[in-house]
């Protein structure tokens, strides 16, 4: 009889065990965005999430993109892209704006498609951006594979940074004063005697 409890006191150790394995902390990989960051991003890691530190001011980096090495013919249709925007969220973390879930975007061009997304908020804080599956226990790696059909072959998906080129304070026209009504140019006031 003590033989059969230790048993099952062995089993209930290792149930335990996995019970904690499951509950452990995410895996992640994390990237700082800031001066001088690599403009090339490994995104297809095996990791459940991708942190993207966006160290202030954000100005720098206002947006990044995924992009990968394969085209439509390889399985990099837009019904791919749009299956693999839908199996991931963003959200941006900052601590002057608080949570903000970022949309990614399906972006389609003459040269290829492509993810897009903001990087949050404009903040002269750092902020936090993280990517991840939706479904719980999936890497980014299963993910990308699972939008672009599982390929035998070897390709890379990155994340590329963009700079900040949209936002007012990039635009040195926000310093010039507001034209009259009814002026359509920008030279100065004519003197009129």
């Amino acid at each position: 009889m003590t033989e059969q409890n230790n048993t099952n006191q062995a089993a209930s150790t290792k149930s335990t065990k996995v019970a904690r394995a499951a509950k452990s902390p995410l895996s992640r990989v994390v990237y700082l965005l800031g001066k001088g960051t690599s403009r090339l991003l490994d995104a297809r890691v095996n990791r459940e999430e991708i942190h993207l530190l966006v160290n202030g001011p954000t100005m720098l980096y206002g947006s990044g993109r995924l992009l990968t090495s394969l085209d439509m013919t390889d399985g990099a249709t837009f019904h791919a892209w749009t299956r693999l925007a839908a199996a991931l969220t963003c959200t941006s973390y900052c601590g002057h704006n608080g949570t903000t879930v970022i949309p990614i975007e399906v972006e389609a061009s003459r040269i290829g498609t492509c993810l897009t997304f903001s990087t949050g908020p404009m903040s002269m804080y750092q902020s936090l951006v993280v990517i991840r599956p939706k479904k719980k226990g999936k890497t980014m790696r299963d993910v990308i594979d699972e939008a672009f059909g599982c390929l035998k072959k070897s390709y890379w998906a990155v994340i590329v940074p963009e700079a900040a080129t949209g936002h007012a304070e990039h635009d040195a026209s926000i310093f010039e004063p507001v034209p009259n009504s009814g002026e359509h140019d920008h030279a100065p006031p004519h003197n009129h005697h």
